[in-house]
């Protein structure tokens, strides 16, 4: 049953982390151990931007060793062999209207199944906002939550005393290799207080249960919902938010996060009370990005904290000596890399790249691993330089991924570095400084 022990989990949990922790600089997880109840039946509610990362992030976290079932789009369940997977990996079908109408019917089988998976204290997640986001902000929150978890709740008089958790998962740069990662537990949603609620009016109980896990989501994740000037939001985070963590949030391990929520609220206030000041923060932001543009760069890169002449010789010299390694990494993994463009390819949407990239790194780099290991022991005969080349092919192959990135980024500090140079930081640090 869905709700017990599955080994297929606890062997994706292993393989998961490993590819996780390789593509990710650093992983933040702040409020788990004060809102997260071990003993009580918990549903997750994580806003939604990373594909499949978002879940995988879950199964890294955790649980105090219990196994999260997930609730997912019913679409991805299409081929045999991938649902056998999935349900391995505790994850539940939730038909929509797009599926057909005749599907709907069977949602009722899994919200019973729901049901029982809370009534044994195991927990689930679901994504609230039913599709994914690529964008800063929160989409509406949809009525699939308070719908599984108060007529469960509903049936045993309100005593299993389940817990809604919401979840504000943040990504510094989500398509980036090597970047950060923020996991951000909520405090609890005790469903127990709709009780009498429910019992007068169902509908209202769900609607009111509904708003509240929307305002709290809204509380915790980076919401930058004027998305007319999303741009300019994104464009204010990358120049100051490191500097308000620095100055305002130091010592706190969700750092970067509180200060973008504080750059965006900042903002809104603006918005909302001063339209003259707001417009001409929008004017002077647009012309910072246009200087660095024109000369090359983007909002990503440290303007504002130039690397010396020096310190990017001294990295180019290690990164040219290090390079025969990354060589050796990048023609060894030429067949996975190759599948891996092809499979980007076949995704439209850019945001399912990161899990594309993931997915291949955990699946083909060691399946090569092993067959091209295997190829060089039987040409050689010598089962001792196979085993060699079994460690060395997806040590060095990463190892390359790391070089690249190395390499990007001393050539665009270099590019930085010129152009200090040639340009009046004071002008450019007053069009995008926020307070």
């Amino acid at each position: 049953m869905i709700y017990n022990y599955d080994p297929r989990y606890t062997i994706a949990q292993f393989f998961t982390s490993i590819a996780l922790r390789l593509n990710f600089r650093k992983f933040v997880f702040v409020g788990k151990r004060e809102n997260v109840s071990k003993k009580k039946p918990v549903i997750f509610a994580p806003n939604h931007r990373n594909a499949l990362i978002d879940a995988l992030l879950f199964v890294y976290s955790g649980y105090w060793n219990k196994q999260v079932v997930f609730l997912a789009r019913a679409d991805i369940f299409k081929q045999k062999f991938i649902a056998w997977i999935l349900r391995g990996l505790r994850i539940l079908p939730v038909y929509r209207i797009r599926d057909g109408k005749d599907n709907l019917e069977k949602n009722t089988e899994i919200f019973e199944n729901a049901g029982r998976i809370l009534k044994k204290n195991n927990p689930i997640a679901l994504f609230p906002e039913a599709r994914h986001n690529p964008k800063q902000s929160l989409l509406p929150i949809q009525k699939a939550v308070p719908r599984i978890v108060l007529p469960t709740e509903a049936q045993y008089d309100f005593s299993l005393n389940s817990q809604i958790v919401p979840v504000a998962i943040y990504y510094r740069d989500m398509f980036a290799f090597l970047s950060d990662a923020y996991v951000r537990y909520g405090t609890p949603i005790e469903v127990s207080k709709y009780k009498n609620i429910y019992a007068e009016n169902p509908h209202l109980a769900v609607n009111q249960l509904r708003e509240e896990l929307e305002d709290a989501l809204k509380s915790m994740v980076v919401n930058i919902w004027n998305d007319e000037y999303y741009n300019q939001y994104q464009l204010a985070i990358d120049f100051n938010g490191d500097r308000i963590a620095k100055e305002m949030f130091s010592g706190e391990e969700d750092d970067f996060v509180q200060a973008a929520q504080y750059i965006v609220k900042r903002l809104d206030d603006m918005f909302e009370n001063d339209r003259e000041a707001f417009d001409n923060k929008m004017a002077d932001i647009n012309e910072a990005c246009s200087i660095i543009e024109n000369n090359g760069l983007n909002s990503k890169d440290d303007i504002l904290n130039p690397k010396s002449k020096l310190n990017i010789i001294a990295r180019y010299v290690v990164l040219t000596m290090s390079a025969p390694i990354a060589f050796f990494g990048f023609v060894n993994a030429i067949f996975p890399i190759l599948i891996n463009n092809r499979l980007y390819g076949l995704f439209k949407d850019k945001q399912f790249i990161p899990s594309v990239r993931l997915v291949s790194g955990l699946l083909f780099i060691p399946i090569f691993s092993g067959v091209q290991s295997i190829v060089i022991g039987s040409i050689t005969v010598n089962w001792l330089l196979s085993l060699v080349y079994f460690i060395a092919m997806p040590a060095t192959f990463y190892f390359a991924c790391y070089w690249r990135k190395w390499l990007k980024k001393a050539s665009r500090d270099w590019k930085v570095s010129e152009f200090v140079k040639k340009n009046d930081l004071n002008v450019l640090i007053n069009n995008v400084l926020i307070c």
